[in-house]
């Protein structure tokens, strides 16, 4: 038995150093002063804070960043609210329609974004939302992903503890905000995690709707991020580094909660 612990945990040491390695390379290459020596990759000096200011001060990576964290809590706050209220209905509410309502959300997630692409930009287009943040924001409001999540989730909610509410005189909305809500927290954390993480690598649509430097988000900047301050590998890999800190920070924040709402399905009461 010893011999077997020692064996696993010899082979998890070793597993999460190749996991670590484009980590450590990240971090040689982002703390060189230049490109000039970046073979065997080791440290040649700790240059990350001055490449760090230099990304700040000459380039237009605060401006990314700030756009992309308005897309991301925007949007996620948006589908938050809005799969939490269909998600419910789907699940507690008898309302004619509901499972067919409920199969062609599911079936949705069988669409690949690139067939949307289109259609959604017409209609953009034609709100005159072309170069705007609510071009941006408005298509990814509401997720089939994130419908079906709360509704998964919510039907966990026990049917005589909502009784009891309507007893009590509460309304269907207030139902939902006092006794639904607090309930599918881990789920609702789990899904504006999700949304926030896509969100944050979204390249496509904001190249497509954004066309306007100064509404671009940091996928669109660092594509662009040759013209600005030039190609270098280390300056280049520092704004890489710098863009994985904000959802790092995060998933470790709401980790908890991500393994709760995504295990919960998986358990029956």
């Amino acid at each position: 038995m010893r011999a077997g612990t020692v064996l696993r945990t010899v082979w998890l040491i070793v597993a999460v150093g190749f996991m670590l390695l484009p980590v450590y390379a990240m971090l040689v290459v982002a703390s060189a002063p230049d490109d000039t020596d970046l073979r065997g990759l080791v440290f040649n000096g700790f240059h990350l804070p001055d490449n760090i200011r230099l990304l700040f001060g000459e380039g237009n990576l605060p401006t990314y960043l700030r756009n992309s964290l308005i897309l991301c809590v925007g949007t996620g706050v948006l589908d938050v609210i809005f799969s939490a209220a269909a998600g419910y209905a789907m699940a507690q509410l008898s309302f004619p329609g509901r499972r067919v309502l409920f199969a062609l959300v599911v079936g949705t997630l069988a669409l690949t974004p690139m067939v949307l692409v289109i259609p959604v930009f017409l209609i953009v287009k034609e709100l005159g939302w072309v170069n705007t943040f609510q071009g941006m924001m408005v298509p990814g409001m509401i997720s089939a992903f994130g419908v079906f999540l709360v509704r998964q989730f919510a039907l966990g909610i026990p049917k005589e503890l909502l009784l009891a509410a309507r007893v009590d005189g509460a309304g269907e909305f207030r139902i939902f905000a006092r006794v639904a809500v607090p309930l599918l927290k881990p789920a609702l954390i789990t899904l504006f995690l999700v949304h926030f993480l896509a969100q944050w690598d979204n390249l496509l649509w904001p190249l497509i709707v954004a066309n306007e430097q100064e509404l671009w988000p940091l996928p669109v900047g660092l594509a662009n991020f040759q013209s600005e301050v030039g190609f270098t590998y280390h300056l280049t890999t520092t704004a890489a580094l710098v863009t994985a800190v904000p959802p790092f920070i995060l998933m470790v924040a709401l980790q908890r909660y991500y393994v709760a709402g995504l295990t919960f399905g998986g358990l029956k009461r």
